[in-house]
């Protein structure tokens, strides 16, 4: 070889965008894994059940605050002695109350969050295999092995059913 001149080298195929580092088979750590594999679809149901969860909560602060003024206004109707003291005591327990319920909110919308994620991942992760199955089947024009999805994921009765429709296919035209 010539001074100054490098030696072609064998270029790694493409990787497919949706391959992982790790082997086949191989589940990654649970903090590596990737949660949200079709966004728009997940975050609209986080986004959903958070809103669901903020409006429940909301409606309660409401009748809280309503039950609070309620009993201030009986206090003020029966003109007790003490009546300064306990609408103090009503006024410091409704602020209590309701630093409680945001903190609770916050928890709830959080655990809701989470769990909606992981929930659609479930649901999402079927619907991207299967896009990526008919892909396949449309670039190549080639009926690409069986479909399966992940233990655990919803929809398991699809793969079943489409391999069989596949199955017979490839029978009605090989004949």
């Amino acid at each position: 070889m010539q001074a100054g001149k490098v030696a072609p080298t064998k270029s790694a195929p493409p990787q497919d965008s949706n391959a992982s580092a790790t082997p086949v088979g191989v589940r990654p750590p649970w903090y590596k894994r990737k949660y949200l594999v079709y966004p728009r679809f997940q975050m609209t149901l986080i986004l959903l059940n958070s809103a669901v969860t903020v409006v429940l909560f909301g409606f309660t602060a409401l009748l809280v605050v309503r039950s609070h003024l309620y009993l201030e206004n009986l206090v003020k109707q029966t003109r007790l002695p003490a009546q300064n003291l306990f609408t103090e005591l009503l006024t410091q327990q409704l602020r209590n109350l309701l630093v409680y319920m945001s903190i609770a909110v916050g928890v709830a919308v959080f655990i809701t969050g989470i769990s909606t994620l992981l929930l659609s991942h479930k649901m999402a992760g079927p619907m991207i295999k299967l896009r990526n199955f008919f892909n396949r089947i449309a670039k190549t024009g080639e009926f690409p092995d069986n479909l399966s999805f992940r233990d655990g994921d919803f929809f398991q009765d699809l793969p079943p059913t489409i391999n069989q429709a596949f199955t017979t296919l490839k029978k009605k035209w090989l004949r």
